[in-house]
């Protein structure tokens, strides 16, 4: 019985490490993408107060648009560089997360593997 408490034990130990880590992977995640969210929705504010800025600067209806396309070129590169560098943050995490799993996934074999009693030979009669 002290034996079945023990790994009982063990197992729920493994559990609790697992799921620790499992919230600081996805912790670090929310964090990097929050990051992400405010940078680019700093960028709109940015684009937008130029935008208002210059509208009591343009003098005739061709550099407002010259205008506005400077603005939109300018924040479509920022959105690019946001989309690009969320895909690698997404990548980086989902190998994070792979390597999570398989080190549980080890763990939990070799715990069930513990617990199954071995098999004794036997000698003929």
């Amino acid at each position: 019985m002290e034996h079945v408490l023990t790994q009982w034990d063990a197992i729920m130990k493994t559990a609790l490490d697992s799921g620790k880590a499992l919230e600081a992977l996805n912790l670090k995640l929310i964090e990097q993408l929050s990051k992400k969210q405010m940078e680019l929705a700093s960028s709109a504010f940015e684009a937008s107060n130029k935008w208002a800025a210059a509208m009591g600067e343009v003098k005739a209806l061709p550099e407002l648009f010259a205008l506005q396309s400077k603005l939109a070129s300018e924040y479509s590169a920022k959105m690019i560089a946001a989309a690009r560098e969320t895909a690698d943050l997404l990548t980086a995490s989902r190998d994070e997360y792979k390597v999570w799993f398989e080190k549980g996934f080890q763990v939990i074999s070799a715990q069930a593997e513990a617990s199954v009693p071995k098999a004794t030979a036997r000698k003929a009669a």
